[in-house]
């Protein structure tokens, strides 16, 4: 009985449905349809069919649809389209979807049908049609005008450009194909507009269906955001039959820009080109001239070696005759020199702590009475065992190795990830000699026991370590050029901080060679200053500022102290000791009171302190969002801050600055200007959004292979040798100085 009554209400069920149907007169009115516009008014009992022949179009042709109505978007428009291979369908008014603004509703809307020379390979019958169909759920009259009309010249030429006008309702895509007439096997297909509101281009392969809208256009190939200006290179090999290039409008703005922002009217004018990239040719020149200028480097090294090496033996052959024929003077005593003791045995590098090195039960008084001297020479500051600061320096090179080879391996991990997303996704958002010759210096010993006492004590373990810190920042800096990004930068930038740092401790070990920080405590810093700079690029707030303004001045503070004393000072009894120093000062008159006990140092310091308050202030006040490089402005102002006090000092002492010196002096700064002059004309900047960076991108300027950001690193690379070559040869006529006779500052 239950079986009964389902069957009997189901019945009625259908009954009642179909019932209105045939009370309904729906029609369907079929158009053999022309290339031109039409405007009628439908409704639910109605829906237009459009029949457009398109065996008569041209193979370099497609169709372009537009469709305005004054539906709503409760009971929209629906238009379909049906091609040989697919259909495509969408409804007005256009829904374009905003994750922080409100929708957007467009009841003008054009596509681009897919080109018909792909959709007519095969055989053709007689009478093909690309049907159009039109309907509502209204069942009210709306007013719809339909407009299909041919589209020229689809597909682009070479150095063609395309003006179009394009909105999030309205994406655009044209054809290109590569000719046999071009001769390099890329083509760079570059965007330019004179609107601030935000876009996708992407590039397709040449089949269909064409992703053209904002919520579809990142399923296939290549693409990116842009503003004002953006530009792709496309390889022939991953698009042999020729590709598509969409250019959609976002629904907002929020993508270029970083944070929430959309400019009210969505309508943008772009002009679209597609340029020829550099041949094979063109990248044989440049690399060429590359690869030759280090050879030509190398070669002109070689050749200097040999003839210095001439030199010397020429010089060593004349001493030894000399030597035969006359009396050699005694050296002269100095009264600051104490005794040597014989050379202390290493067996390993346990015993390169500053306790195990003096040997005398008073050694820290005796340190005292020596460093707290007013005037002091090198000879007092030079009484360790040679193979001991040797062991010492070569440290640095040892700590260096290890941080390069885990700072490194990672890095290179990283990049690799970000190509095989880059491939896989599209989106090209994400990616935006020195030691040769300190070894010669160091291994140049024709003379070993006479430099015990004379000159400047080298120890080249900083030096390898700097050039080593050059090649690392070399390398780093072009994995970080394989994808450039806002999580990569700091690959370069962190060695930079390295050589930094490396060139003020052996500016400071040139006059200080028994008091210099340990390598393990200098790397232990620099890893604090990468972290403090991580956090400055990932959280730049205010309580940031404040902390980082902090700890900068109590560094200054400690290094001041730490300088001025020569690291003997102690926190115990300070303020006792402070107060029986003024009353002694105090005693010989009010002048010594306010009088430095070290002037020179005293005044390098204060003028020190003063510029790093300044930058302080001046980081406070304007907050630059490229932290990295306002903290690499500190240490790089810090260290030409010193190098020049350097310099000054050494003149004031009336020593000589000799000619090599020299040259490489005036050859740094004509480099270094060069090298930020184009680092200030930048072609990227990483702080900003894909699409803002690509607002300074320019044509390459050099060999049409080299842009602006490379010559940059070329003069910066040539800057920085010849820097170093500074610190190696500043000192060269001290060389026949007994060390007693070379002043500390």
């Amino acid at each position: 009985m239950q079986k009964i009554l389902m069957v009997i209400t189901l019945l009625l069920f259908n009954f009642h449905e179909v019932i209105p149907l045939q009370s309904q007169s729906f029609s369907s009115i079929v158009i053999m349809a022309n290339y031109t516009a039409y405007q009628f008014a439908i409704n639910i009992n109605v829906e237009y069919v459009f029949l457009y022949p398109i065996n008569n179009v041209t193979s370099m042709e497609t169709v372009r649809i537009e469709v305005e109505s004054n539906a709503t978007s409760n009971l929209p428009l629906i238009v379909v389209v049906r091609q040989k291979k697919e259909f495509l369908s969408w409804q007005i008014p256009l829904i374009v979807k905003s994750m922080y603004f409100n929708n957007s509703e467009y009841n003008k809307t054009s596509r681009t049908l897919c080109s018909t020379n792909y959709n007519l390979n095969g055989l053709k019958q007689e009478k093909e049609f690309m049907i159009i169909s039109v309907s509502t759920t209204n069942h009210q009259n709306i007013s719809f005008i339909l407009n299909v009309t041919k589209e020229h010249n689809f597909y682009l030429s070479t150095g063609e450009n395309k003006t179009v006008e394009i909105s999030p309702s309205q994406p655009i895509y044209y054809g290109y194909t590569f000719s046999g007439q071009v001769e390099s096997s890329s083509v760079i297909v570059h965007v330019k507009s004179d609107s601030d509101i935000c876009m996708t281009v992407s590039i397709q392969n040449i089949s269909c269906p064409v992703f053209d809208l904002e919520r579809n256009i990142e399923f296939s190939g290549y693409w990116q955001t842009v503003i004002r200006q953006g530009g792709i290179t496309v390889p022939k090999e991953e698009f042999p039959l020729g590709f598509f290039v969409v250019l959609v409008v976002k629904s907002d703005d929020t993508d270029c820009y970083g944070t929430p922002t959309m400019i009210p009217s969505r309508n943008k004018q772009v002009i679209l080109t597609i340029n020829a990239s550099i041949t094979k040719k063109d990248y044989i020149i440049a690399s060429g001239i590359v690869v030759c200028l280090i050879f030509s480097f190398c070669i002109t090294y070689v050749v200097s070696t040999v003839i210095s090496k001439i030199k010397r033996d020429r010089q060593m052959k004349e001493e030894i005759l000399n030597q035969e024929s006359e009396h050699i003077n005694e050296p002269i005593p100095s009264p600051s020199t104490v005794e040597e003791s014989g050379p202390v045995s290493i067996d390993d590098d346990s015993s390169l702590d500053e306790d195990d090195i003096d040997i005398m039960e008073d050694a820290l008084s005796d340190k005292e009475i020596i460093r707290t001297k007013l005037v002091l020479s090198v000879c007092d500051l030079a009484r360790k065992d040679p193979k001991i600061l040797r062991h010492k320096s070569r440290l640095y090179l040892y700590y260096l190795i290890t941080v390069a080879i885990f700072y490194t391996l990672p890095a290179v991990q990283l990049l690799i990830t970000y190509q095989h997303v880059l491939h896989v996704t599209g989106n090209q958002d994400m990616c935006f000699l020195f030691i040769f010759l300190t070894s010669f210096r160091e291994h140049n010993k024709f003379d070993e026991e006479k430099n015990k006492c004379y000159g400047i004590p080298q120890h080249y373990g900083l030096f390898y370590a700097m050039g080593t810190a050059l090649i690392m920042e070399g390398i780093l800096s072009g994995s970080y050029h394989v994808c450039p990004n806002r999580s990569n930068f700091q690959f370069d930038s962190s060695f930079m901080y390295i050589i930094t740092v490396l060139c003020m401790i052996k500016i400071y070990q040139t006059r200080h060679p028994d008091i210099n920080a340990r390598a393990s405590v200098t790397f232990a810093m620099l890893a604090f200053i990468i972290f403090i700079n991580l956090m400055g690029v990932l959280n730049g707030s205010i309580y940031f500022w404040i902390l980082f303004t902090i700890t900068h001045l109590l560094t200054c503070l400690f290094m001041t102290i730490q300088i001025y004393y020569m690291g003997r000072w102690k926190f115990r009894a300070l303020l006792t000791r402070v107060l029986q120093n003024c009353k002694h000062d105090a005693r010989s008159g009010i002048r010594y009171l306010f009088r430095p006990l070290y002037i020179g140092r005293f005044f390098m310091l204060v003028i020190a302190n003063l510029w790093n308050i300044a930058l302080a202030v001046i980081g406070n006040i304007y907050q630059e969002k490229n932290f990295a490089t306002f903290l690499l402005a500190i240490l790089m102002s810090n260290l030409i801050l010193y190098t020049t006090f350097y310099i000054i000092m050494k003149i004031c002492h009336k020593e000589r600055i000799l000619l090599r010196p020299c040259i490489y002096i005036v050859l740094s700064i004509v480099f270094w200007a060069a090298a930020l002059y184009f680092f200030i004309n930048k072609t990227i900047s990483w702080e900003l959004t894909p699409a803002q960076s690509r607002h300074y991108n320019k044509p390459c300027e050099f060999l049409h292979f080299f842009d602006s950001h490379d010559i940059w690193h070329f003069l910066s690379a040539l800057a920085m040798f010849f820097s170093f070559m500074v610190l190696l040869t500043l000192d060269d006529d001290l060389i026949d100085v007994h060390r007693s006779q070379i002043p500390v500052f």
